[in-house]
């Protein structure tokens, strides 16, 4: 298991924690998780794709930052960005523009 434990733009402690296997990021502020990302390679190491399972956090701009943090991190775990199919993206104005920016960050690659 490793942590990564970052402070916020308003200055809340966050941590992030990978298993052992590289599968999965937790997030949590104040020991309640907030947010949860699974990460997936293919077979061959050549794509990696994520799932984001929870975010419980309000109001919307938070969870675009717990989102962002945790997709960041999931990118440098995996050392190149995550597949997205665009697609699947909730029909949520909040939701679009994160993955914009994410996409214009070299984050997040369409599929």
């Amino acid at each position: 298991m490793r942590v990564l434990v970052f402070k916020d733009r308003n200055n809340r402690v966050i941590r992030i924690v990978l298993d052992d296997e590289g599968t999965r990021a937790t997030a949590f502020h104040h020991d309640q998780q907030i947010g949860e990302l699974r990460l997936e390679s293919d077979a061959h190491g050549n794509a990696a794709s994520a799932t984001l399972l929870d975010l419980n956090v309000e109001p919307a701009y938070r969870r675009s930052g717990i989102a962002h943090t945790l997709l960041a991190f999931g990118c440098r775990e995996m050392g190149r960005p995550i597949s997205v199919d665009p697609d699947t993206f909730p029909s949520s104005l909040a939701f679009e523009t994160l993955c914009r920016h994410l996409i214009l960050e070299g984050i997040l690659v369409h599929i």
